[in-house]
């Protein structure tokens, strides 16, 4: 009695390590495109000269995101030590972290210009990465939740 229901357990959780895996792209390439959203409404706080940097990424940072949350932590980071370079706040992780280092060194010296051309140089990278995530994430994501439930109903199979 308790062999089938161990191999149906083994079954389902292939199935589910394989929507887990699938859901984890999907939600890498939904923070690529809201990161590229994220860095175009950068780009236009700094064109209009109003605000100062800690403000603009507080102003761009609107919902409650992980993105958002890191702009935000930026912002404070920058209102606590104004002279801590903007680099040395960020560890790089993900897709988005080598270009998002960039930024932030762009963003930590120069001009008003030379700022707003890293943000837009930045925007328009993370349009590249966001537009590969996101034929990646159609297929793979897919593909994986497929393979999970295949491999638990063949794991069950021969469980049994």
């Amino acid at each position: 009695m308790m062999r089938p229901v161990l191999a149906v357990m083994a079954g389902l959780l292939c199935g589910v390590m394989g929507l887990r895996q699938a859901s984890r792209i999907r939600e890498t390439n939904a923070t690529l495109h809201r990161w590229h959203t994220l860095l175009q409404h950068l780009c236009l706080l700094l064109q209009e000269q109003s605000l100062s940097l800690p403000e603009a990424f507080t102003q761009a940072a609107a919902e409650n995101t992980a993105a958002d949350q890191l702009l935000r932590q930026w912002a404070e980071a920058l209102r606590r030590d104004p002279l801590t370079p903007l680099p040395q706040h960020y560890a790089p992780q993900g897709a988005e972290g080598a270009v998002l280092l960039r930024l932030l060194d762009g963003l930590s010296h120069g001009s008003l210009e030379s700022r707003v051309l890293s943000a837009q140089q930045a925007a328009e990278e993370m349009a590249l990465l966001a537009s590969a995530a996101q034929s990646k994430a159609q297929q793979d994501s897919k593909m994986w939740s497929t393979l999970g439930w295949t491999c638990g109903a063949c794991l069950t199979l021969m469980l049994l």
